[in-house]
């Protein structure tokens, strides 16, 4: 399950057209696969693109060039496709390595992420790895297993630091690799308890820790190899986290008691779903990162109508066995808010500050639905009159997140990233620290993160 999981991912990502073009550098030393805003501001190669975004250069099978530059004009993303011989990108590349000059070494080498990646390695190693490896162990003396904690929680900043110093960290470099670190964790404890048939023991910490690394490896590998943005990173990333919570919800609507090898399994499998569709949505449409939080919005509040509506519908009357039909709302939820919040994307690019506001305003429509539903039922019993709550959560919902998009309209796209905007994701961030339940009890997955900026 697992090795299909990465199989699919790995595959995914590198999209149908890399088996008929391949991307190439625009220098000679082959470093620079993508100009960006930043390097475009030092070799002003596309000056009649007012709003250029970015630019790579791919070799086709016949062996001519193709330039695709990508620019945000009149509201929309435009992509522009140019052909180029052989001759003139030879032309280019002696350009752009006569214009770079001695900043050549210090432009190609683009760590703008390394900061906030070593900063979140270097936490989750002192409160993730650090206990989950020391569960694993009995040891006899306390102080012994507590320094050895230390010791693990500090090498996480020597580590990702030393192995870092010389490597590139784009923005979409970090966000996959955070990504693989958070979702591996939730994988290491999903296989573990799927393999142990529901009783994991003491390896359980070891193994979700080994799961976790090893992920971060590959997401860096990934994005680094494809040269991803932030945005597309985001997007597959909760692909992958949405498809563990919709994983679990199809368990309960195919049995209200799921046994832990159909949950966990099915959870697992869900997430890969959700890397692979995730993988398919960014290689379809560009992604910046206010638009990939706009989705990630769409996607937690998504099942509030549908569960809402569907409890009012029933009245909580359990003898209906609700389980099941609150699982399967939550699911097409989750995917209809998804999927709603994605189309909504198309030809608009939002900034961090404008998904921030996405994410902010549902989360304020949907407090408001709230407040209103409690006064609303406030002076009578809950049971008789449930449409009184749920009508205004779902329309609160559902006017806070439309009306923060028609305000913000196309967008206005990014400045070029500090590097220290911090992705937070509690709920993966519980997954590494559940290996300190030993017993067999069921284990909760989180199926939603959360984007801070500061």
């Amino acid at each position: 399950m697992k090795i299909l999981s990465l199989a699919l991912f790995f595959v995914l990502v590198r999209g149908n057209a890399a088996a008929q073009e391949v991307q190439v550098p625009f220098d000679s030393a082959g470093t620079i696969q993508v100009i960006n805003q930043d390097l475009e501001k030092k070799l002003d190669l596309f000056p009649s693109y007012a709003n250029f975004l970015e630019a790579r250069l791919y070799r086709e099978p016949d062996t001519s060039y193709i330039i695709e530059i990508t620019s945000f004009e009149n509201g929309q993303l435009v992509k522009d496709r140019l052909p180029k011989s052989a001759s003139a990108v030879r032309s280019l590349r002696e350009d752009v390595d006569a214009r770079l000059g001695p900043q050549a070494s210090t432009v190609k080498l683009n760590q703008v992420s390394r900061s906030k990646f070593v900063l979140w390695e270097t936490l989750f190693s002192i409160f993730g790895y650090g206990p989950a490896i020391i569960s694993s162990v009995a040891w006899n003396n306390g102080a012994i297993g507590s320094g050895v904690e230390l010791i693990i929680g500090g090498s996480g900043y020597l580590l990702s630091s030393l192995l870092t110093e010389n490597a590139a960290m784009t923005d979409g470099d970090a966000s996959l690799a955070l990504g693989g670190a958070f979702l591996g964790a939730a994988h290491g404890a999903l296989l573990d308890d799927f393999l142990s048939k529901g009783n994991p023991g003491r390896e359980m910490g070891a193994f979700t820790s080994l799961i976790s690394v090893t992920e971060t490896g590959i997401g860096y590998a990934i994005a680094s190899k494809n040269n991803m943005t932030e945005g597309t990173a985001d997007v597959i990333r909760y692909g992958g986290l949405f498809g563990i919570w919709d994983g679990a919800g199809l368990a309960l609507i195919i049995n209200n008691s799921p046994s832990p090898s159909l949950w966990t399994g099915l959870s697992l499998a869900g997430s890969a779903a959700g890397l692979a569709a995730g993988a398919i949505m960014a290689n379809e449409d560009p992604y910046s990162r206010g638009n990939a939080s706009a989705v990630l919005s769409g996607g937690v509040f998504g099942p509030v109508i549908p569960l809402v509506i569907y409890g009012s519908t029933i009245s909580y009357n359990t003898s209906k066995a609700p389980t099941t039909g609150l699982a399967l709302a939550g699911v097409a939820g989750n995917i209809g808010g998804v999927a709603l919040a994605s189309s909504l994307m198309h030809n608009r690019n939002l900034s961090t500050a404008e998904g921030t506001a996405v994410i902010l305003g549902t989360s304020a429509g949907f407090l408001i639905g709230l407040g209103v539903g409690i006064i609303l039922t406030s002076n009578s019993r809950f049971d008789n009159f449930p449409w009184a709550l749920s009508l205004p959560i779902a329309i609160g919902t559902a006017a806070g997140f439309g009306i923060t998009v028609v305000t913000i309209g196309k967008g206005t796209g990014d400045k070029p990233s500090t590097g220290w905007n911090f992705d937070a994701n509690p709920g993966a961030l519980m997954g590494a620290l559940m290996p300190q339940h030993r017993t067999g009890a069921p284990i909760s997955i989180p199926a939603f993160s959360a984007r801070c900026d500061f």
